[in-house]
């Protein structure tokens, strides 16, 4: 019994595979599509070299803001 339930496992796995590859033969060939502009030119503020750039001098300006606030020994002097 065990031998009959391997070989119809194998047969169908066999009829399966077969049957995957004639499908695959009688697809359509592969289309190419190749899209090529000539056109190079990007605006400034979408280049990445503005985007890093921009990116670091907004991080440097928080820095700078939380290392000001951030002093103490204040000289500031308060008279009544």
């Amino acid at each position: 019994m065990r031998f009959i339930k391997t070989l119809l496992a194998s047969l169908g796995l066999m009829l399966l595979t077969t049957v995957n590859a004639m499908a695959m033969a009688l697809q359509d060939p592969s289309i190419k599509v190749n899209v090529h502009t000539d056109e190079t030119n990007t605006t400034w503020y979408t280049s990445p070299a503005a985007l890093a750039i921009g990116g670091l001098v907004v991080l440097l300006i928080i820095v700078l803001a939380v290392m000001a606030g951030r002093r103490k020994g204040s000289t500031t002097t308060v008279i009544r």
